[in-house]
């Protein structure tokens, strides 16, 4: 072999060595850390798991932040406006008060949900000896009555780990303070489609998470972004209240769900924003009326991008609501989300992906 064909032949390999790196180093869509993120335990007040793989995900170099809450943020670039993106790790669970003389477990709710949605069915207790398989046990009679019958509360709530004892119990490592949440499990409906526990709100750190990936923050100029991911948001906006006391942002944008009622049996006068058709601005919901000065440029800017966007009106609240009393304007994004605060929350890929990007052209543009 030649000199020549030696040296085409060490070029066309390095080539290939920096295709190949750079292939591994591509980040991941925002619909595969959905995926991931879904299986992870973060109960409101337990989110060092998902702070721990955000943490992890996100690119190099950037100025992260981590306060003793868990809540995460960075802060890139400098000036006005201030531009503020923030979605929050936890999700709905129980936690463990007591343990009984039979080996049961008796719980708190944390965060809103439904009670009776849980009887009978398997739970997970995060322990520090790892995960630990239960069952919240049921009435001998609970399959005669319809749930609005005869009520289960939480006070009702007995989660049998197979045993029959308070120390058998404990011997498997469970505690009080433990978290629970149901089993976490992802099923896919095709490849646009998921269900799962905690869409409400991994998809918006999925959202951001891929979105960071993205964007070019050296080229940031003549403002400043900040990401968030905080805590506690479903048992009263804790973290994005800790957050307002060092973050002033002129704009908030709260990622979250849109609560569509868009299902079969739903009524479809309120809220009713269909799947598929792109990402959401939450014009009014329970704690904000976004002013109508400020989101026409939002649609504007996604109208220039080319990304499909719906608004309307749905319940619940938002992190965005913390900064307000700072004087930021506050516009919720969101994607339309069925079946909210239950196992089977419902998302559509293309929304997320739409939600993404509106993300990124809203750094770039706003």
């Amino acid at each position: 072999m030649t000199v020549k064909k030696i040296l085409i032949f060490l070029v066309g390999l390095g080539w290939l060595f920096m295709a190949c790196s750079s292939t591994s180093k591509r980040p991941q869509e925002a619909w595969n850390f959905l995926q991931e993120l879904l299986l992870l335990h973060g109960v409101s007040g337990y989110e060092g798991e998902v702070a721990d793989y955000i943490q992890a995900k996100l690119p190099a170099g950037l100025p992260l932040q981590r306060d003793e809450m868990d809540n995460l943020w960075f802060t890139v670039g400098q000036g006005k406006p201030h531009l503020l993106f923030v979605a929050h790790t936890d999700e709905l669970g129980l936690v463990v008060t007591q343990i009984t003389e039979k080996g049961r477990l008796k719980v708190q709710g944390r965060g809103g949900f439904f009670s009776f949605m849980y009887e009978g069915y398997p739970v997970v207790i995060k322990t520090e000896k790892g995960l630990l398989e239960g069952v919240v046990e049921p009435r001998s009679d609970y399959r005669r009555f319809p749930p609005e019958e005869k009520k289960f509360g939480l006070s009702d709530f007995e989660i049998y780990l197979g045993v029959e004892t308070r120390q058998e119990a404990e011997a498997l490592g469970v505690k009080i303070g433990d978290s629970i949440t149901i089993r976490k499990e992802v099923v896919k409906i095709g490849d646009e489609l998921i269900y799962a526990r905690a869409v409400d709100d991994r998809a918006g750190c999925a959202a951001l998470l891929a979105a960071a990936w993205q964007i070019e923050w050296p080229l940031i100029e003549g403002k400043t972004i900040t990401f968030a991911w905080d805590v506690q948001e479903e048992i009263g906006l804790r973290g994005a209240t800790r957050l307002a006391e060092k973050i002033r942002p002129d704009y908030v944008f709260p990622v979250d769900t849109f609560v569509s009622s868009a299902g079969p049996l739903d009524n479809h006068r309120f809220g009713c924003l269909p799947l598929g058709q792109g990402a959401v601005i939450r014009a009014i919901d329970s704690s904000t009326i976004s002013p109508h000065q400020a989101w026409p440029k939002v649609v504007q800017i996604a109208a220039k991008k080319g990304l499909p966007l719906q608004w309307g009106n749905t319940r619940g609240g938002n992190d965005g609501s913390a900064f307000m009393l700072q004087g930021a304007v506050n516009i919720p994004l969101s994607w339309p989300g069925l079946y909210s605060h239950s196992f089977i929350e419902k998302i559509h890929r293309f929304d997320l992906e739409t939600l993404t990007n509106l993300i990124i052209a809203l750094v770039e543009e706003f």
